[in-house]
């Protein structure tokens, strides 16, 4: 695939902005949108390359990535305690380090994951036809 020219793409009428372009395609692909603030660091997955990455943003135009797993999905989030949850064909469980711990096996391939509930202590999957969820030792802050 040519490496295309990247550049920003905003929402109409506001100041927020997206980087698309290149082999990432994010502007066809992304499924979770969360701002960056310069110096924080996210995950960020991509289905093409199966890889998933810590990614830091440095600059207004720099994005810094260094590889988290040997697995990418088309969604990725992380508990208060640190463990990474993925959809991949199922949902695979990392820990803070990037070692599969675990997996949650559902009948349908997911796609996107949140966590929610009045305690955030509950992974809902969204999966092709249907919604799942699982109560989590841990949860998101």
């Amino acid at each position: 695939m040519e490496d295309e020219h990247r550049g920003y793409f905003y929402a109409p009428g506001t100041t927020t902005a997206m980087m698309g372009g290149g082999t990432w395609r994010a502007d066809v692909q992304a499924s979770q949108f969360e701002p960056f603030v310069r110096g924080e660091s996210h995950l960020v997955t991509s289905e093409d390359d199966a890889r998933t990455y810590t990614a830091m943003l440095e600059s207004e135009t720099k994005l810094a990535t260094k590889v988290f797993a040997e697995r990418g999905g088309t969604s990725v989030l992380r508990d208060e305690a640190g463990n990474v949850y993925m959809a991949s064909g199922q949902v695979y469980i990392y820990n803070a380090s990037g070692q599969q711990i675990g997996v949650v096996e559902i009948p349908e391939r997911p796609s996107s994951l949140a966590l929610g509930g009045a305690d955030h202590h509950t992974l809902f999957i969204g999966a092709r036809g249907s919604l799942y969820s699982i109560r989590l030792a841990s949860a998101r802050k």
